[in-house]
């Protein structure tokens, strides 16, 4: 079974001088309550402050050992093609088209089976079979989002900032609309045998290499009429026209949100992008498309046939 990915991990935090203060208010409290209620509150924050104790010291030695127990795991990782030659098939032992390029990276995480976590790349390289020449990039359903026979992301009626709008709504049984951009490094250093070992390791180490100090961006190659990209914070990204770019860095961490007009056409929508690296580090990855579904509102159906209906009648009469 695929595990079911989350947005963000927020660490419980600790603080001495907090319990501390919480002890002397333990105190303070049982002077003024009869015997017996003193008593009982005593024994209750004794039982209180020993979990909180406990809970530090065990979360102290993890951090002291080097390890890590919770990480934000993502649907969406960008790393470094680390595979010098083409493992297999037709073209196995030529060179590989994507070595040390920039890759979109879409992640695979099984809960029960762990040691089955992998990446799958998009907008990659290939070679055309019987072309005998220079790799080429296709925008094919291999570099699609949602990829397979996945159905493009449903975009639905929005709240807060994006009241009026139609966006992609986040649903964590659907990876591919958890749509979080990050670097394959923050899987880095987490213990062996845990499934964030296993991404990180996954095809034989393939996408470990280091971003170092690349100064990736993201770069709108092509976007349906009518489709925007905002954040959680504005309706608008820097990412409008083909051609514009955001700086990513190296310590990727971006959440686009795609949106339309509420009164905008049904049907398929897209965006396509591509990812460079302005300190030349790195090559540029192939070209990688989103795919989005506009429904329109049940609402909006049922006025427009009532229309056509109204009108149906009044031709009648």
């Amino acid at each position: 079974m695929e595990a079911v990915l989350t947005r963000q991990v927020v660490p419980h935090e600790f603080h001495l001088c907090n319990l501390f203060a919480f002890e002397l208010n333990v105190q303070k409290t049982a002077r003024v309550l009869p015997t017996e209620g003193r008593r009982n509150l005593q024994t209750t924050a004794s039982m209180m402050m020993k979990h909180t104790m406990m809970t530090a010291l065990a979360a102290g030695a993890l951090l002291l050992a080097g390890g890590q127990s919770e990480a934000a795991l993502f649907s969406y990782y960008i790393g470094i093609d680390g595979q010098s030659v083409v493992p297999s098939g037709e073209f196995a032992g030529q060179a590989n088209p994507n070595a040390n390029r920039l890759t979109l990276l879409f992640a695979h995480h099984y809960a029960d089976t762990p040691a089955s976590n992998h990446y799958h790349s998009k907008g990659v390289y290939r070679y055309q079979p019987g072309s005998a020449g220079s790799p080429v990039i296709e925008v094919s359903p291999s570099n699609y989002l949602p990829e397979g026979s996945n159905a493009p992301l449903a975009m639905t009626s929005g709240t807060g900032l994006y009241e009026g709008k139609s966006v992609v709504m986040e649903d964590p049984a659907n990876h591919f609309s958890l749509i979080d951009f990050k670097s394959t490094a923050d899987l880095d250093g987490f213990t062996a045998g845990s499934g964030e070992h296993y991404m990180f390791n996954s095809s034989s180490g393939r996408w470990t290499g280091s971003l170092g100090d690349a100064d990736v961006h993201l770069v709108l190659v092509s976007m349906s009429s009518g489709l925007n990209i905002g954040t959680d914070f504005s309706l608008l990204s820097g990412l409008a026209l083909p051609g514009d770019e955001l700086h990513l860095g190296s310590d990727i961490d971006f959440s686009p949100v795609f949106w339309v007009d509420g009164n905008a056409a049904a049907g398929l929508y897209t965006a396509q992008f591509k990812l460079v690296d302005e300190s030349g580090q790195f090559g540029d990855s192939g070209t990688f498309e989103f795919r989005f579904n506009v429904v329109p509102e049940p609402s909006s159906t049922f006025l427009a046939g009532a229309s056509v209906l109204l009108g149906v009648m009044r031709r009648r009469r």
